[in-house]
């Protein structure tokens, strides 16, 4: 199943009580996820435990909140998407994962890359899109950051993390 490490600023947001860690995972399958206020708006904030590549969804309202397993994946296929995967590739990745269940985060170095991009966002000159949820031009901001990442040794840019994380599961090429 694929994993959602809720925050504990999150969890209180949601209302949910302790949650449980997951069963030991491919972190390429796990999501760090949290909230923030942005540009005045309650938003989403996903990165992938292992690669940090970033989604953001922003004016989020109880309903969506109550819904977050469907806004995340619903961020994570227009991410995957503006990001140059095809339909197939999308689909090909969450059967790969399963359905998100919540767990806790994954770890301080998942939990660092999602701070890293949160605080880089924050000194991000694009501004938010009124009429979208998924903040595109915001994210490829955050995904062509020159970063480091849990799942890989060295530095490097976050999209080209994410290529290689799809390679080596097999949804893209070699």
């Amino acid at each position: 199943l694929m994993q959602l490490g809720i925050t504990i600023p999150l969890q209180k947001h949601l209302k949910i009580g302790d949650l449980s860690y997951g069963a030991p995972l491919d972190l390429f399958f796990c999501w760090e996820l949290h909230t923030i206020v942005f540009h005045g708006k309650n938003a989403l904030v996903a990165v992938n435990a292992n690669n940090r590549f970033f989604l953001l969804m922003t004016d989020m309202k109880a309903a969506d909140w109550n819904a977050i397993s469907h806004r995340f994946l619903e961020a994570l296929r227009l991410g995957f998407s503006c990001a140059g995967y095809t339909k197939d590739q999308v689909d090909a990745y969450l059967q790969m994962a399963g359905s998100p269940v919540m767990t806790r985060t994954h770890g301080r170095k998942p939990v660092a890359g999602l701070n890293r991009a949160i605080n880089q966002l924050m000194y991000c000159f694009e501004t938010i899109d009124p009429n979208q949820q998924y903040q595109k031009n915001l994210c490829k901001y955050i995904n062509s950051d020159f970063a480091s990442a849990t799942g890989f040794e060295k530095q490097g840019y976050v999209k080209e993390f994410l290529e290689a994380d799809m390679k080596r599961v097999g949804i893209v090429g070699v």
